[in-house]
């Protein structure tokens, strides 16, 4: 990293943030005016001058003001944040909202990056990963009809999975709880990992191994005891991201509203982005040409049962300080409620 004096970065920690503010160019006049009475107008300007020349900064017009290159942000994000634990003024609000709904773990996830977007104002996503390990803590047969029985999956994460069946033959109610019984026995506290690689050796034995609806387990285990994808994205609304003239164009818009959907978000996270770490990518640091307007803050979060990220992203004027302490706070809730 390159070193600056003590005036460079108060300059430009000055310059990124006023301009993270206004979106609005910062010419030497408004720095002058505004926060630095007692440095000459020559000497900001030539402070100004000297880090476009390292590359912090740019002009957009010879006469127009100045704003941050990537490597500017790169550099106020490595140099000039504090790692600071301040609290976000609507934690309790938050901490009770999502309290709320803790008991059923997809309305929390989705609930959280809902809240994300709100308070940053900013594009808030969630991912959840890795939940084929997650562990098997009940199944039941609910029969529907007389030949079509929905199998009910609950995961120690807290997530529910549910399959229907249709059988050739018909079902007694007796047979169907003594299928029942025996899957609980030989399948309850298995990953779904564990229970795809294994589910014929344990049932092989028992005395309902030969009936319709086990063997259909037994020949699809890989497509019932699964979790699709094996990664759950939720996200909040993009409208958000109206408010800054960086989307305003329609063709621009267009591409990220394509982007922004679960299938392209899942892909993205998996290709740019290390999933137990925070990440902080910016504009050409984002690798997809079609973000390089675009910054992201992730944080991770988890414990033995679940673990995912959590995202917001926005233009590369993002409020990093105010994003970080954000998605901090956010990982300590979802820590106390789930």
């Amino acid at each position: 990293m390159m070193t600056l004096n003590d005036r460079e970065n108060l300059i430009l920690k000055t310059t990124i943030e006023e301009f993270i503010s206004s979106g609005v160019p910062i010419s030497s006049k408004k720095l002058c005016n505004s926060y630095f009475h007692s440095i000459s107008p020559a000497t900001i300007r030539n402070t100004l001058a000297e880090l476009e020349k390292k590359g912090l900064l740019k002009h957009m017009h010879t006469s127009s003001g100045r704003l941050p290159t990537d490597s500017g942000y790169r550099y106020y994000v490595d140099a000039l944040i504090p790692n600071n634990t301040s609290m976000i003024d609507e934690y309790d609000n938050v901490l009770n909202s999502l309290s709320a709904v803790a008991n059923n773990l997809e309305d929390l996830l989705q609930a959280t990056a809902l809240m994300l977007g709100k308070i940053s104002r900013l594009f808030g996503v969630v991912m959840v990963s890795h939940q084929q390990r997650s562990i098997l803590t009940d199944i039941e047969l609910v029969q529907m009809a007389s030949d079509r029985i929905m199998v009910v999956l609950a995961l120690k994460s807290g997530f529910i999975r549910s399959i229907v069946l249709n059988l050739d033959l018909a079902i007694k109610d007796s047979a169907l709880k003594s299928i029942n019984q025996a899957l609980k026995d030989r399948l309850l506290g298995l990953s779904l990992d564990e229970i795809q690689d294994t589910i014929l050796d344990r049932m092989r034995d028992t005395d309902v191994y030969n009936h319709e609806i086990v063997q259909v387990l037994i020949q699809n285990s890989d497509k019932h005891f699964v979790i699709s994808g094996d990664k759950l994205i939720y996200t909040s609304s993009f409208l958000q991201l109206l408010d800054y003239p960086e989307f305003h164009e329609i063709e621009k818009l267009q591409t990220l509203m394509a982007l922004f959907n679960e299938k392209s978000l899942e892909g993205y996270f998996d290709k740019y982005l290390i999933a137990d770490s925070e990440n902080i990518l910016i504009g050409n640091e984002m690798g997809d040409s079609n973000f390089t307007d675009c910054s992201i803050v992730t944080n991770p979060f988890g414990n033995e049962d679940i673990q995912g990220q959590m995202a917001i992203l926005g233009p590369t004027r993002l409020p990093y300080e105010q994003i970080k302490t954000i998605l901090t706070n956010f990982t300590e809730i979802i820590g106390n409620v789930s």
